[in-house]
């Protein structure tokens, strides 16, 4: 949002005094945050859109419960998009156990740097490893994944984190602290799954064990 332009709560009376096309604005400011959010619990990139068409769906249809004095819209969106996804994941996974896990690598050198800049070539190596942290993610815990997705997809700040999911900023700061760790050790879980599958396919091919060398 540039200086000038409706705030979200302005946008939201407009739409509720009968302007109706005003939602299309904040759904054009939160599609990507809301996508970014759903994708990180969410395997399926077609479940990914249905489930963040049906949160824009729930926030017009329940517009009028919007309360800007218990807070932001942007807290109230993300509300209903967790939801969503708990309700979806609730009928397809089956929730992991929390772990304490060694500290090897941190989300930020896990996530990718996506921009072409970064490496015009590698776009493909890229994506990939985008789908692998994505993966990974998904894995953890729902509590866990969510402040995760907040902090590094949507680059939420933590008092925001907290309001969003209705914890302490203590609670959110140890969540995101463990989820870190958790993530570089699926992370790292899933590289050596990779490098033993390699190795088994290649030795059932006939290659000497002596060549398996990475």
């Amino acid at each position: 949002m540039t200086i000038g332009e409706p705030t979200d709560e302005q946008l939201v009376q407009l739409v509720l005094g009968g302007e109706r096309e005003r939602f299309a604005v904040l759904v054009d400011r939160y599609k990507r945050g809301i996508t970014n959010f759903i994708g990180a619990g969410v395997r399926s990139q077609a479940d990914v859109a249905d489930l963040a068409q049906e949160t824009f769906l729930r926030s017009y249809a329940h517009l009028g419960t919007f309360n800007p004095s218990l807070g932001r819209f942007s807290t109230w969106i993300y509300h209903i998009a967790r939801n969503v996804v708990r309700t979806h994941l609730g009928k397809t996974l089956r929730r992991p156990q929390a772990q304490e896990l060694g500290e090897d690598r941190t989300i930020e050198n896990a996530l990718p740097d996506l921009s072409v800049e970064a490496d015009p070539a590698g776009g493909i190596l890229r994506a990939e490893a985008e789908a692998d942290v994505r993966a990974a993610l998904a894995d953890l815990p729902e509590r866990t994944r969510t402040v995760l997705a907040l902090r590094y997809y949507d680059n939420m700040e933590y008092q925001t984190i907290a309001e969003t999911m209705g914890l302490s900023l203590g609670n959110v700061k140890t969540l995101i602290h463990r989820g870190k760790l958790a993530l570089a050790a699926k992370m790292l879980e899933r590289e050596r799954k990779a490098v033993d599958a390699l190795a088994q396919k290649r030795s059932s091919s006939g290659v000497p064990h002596a060549l398996l060398v990475f």
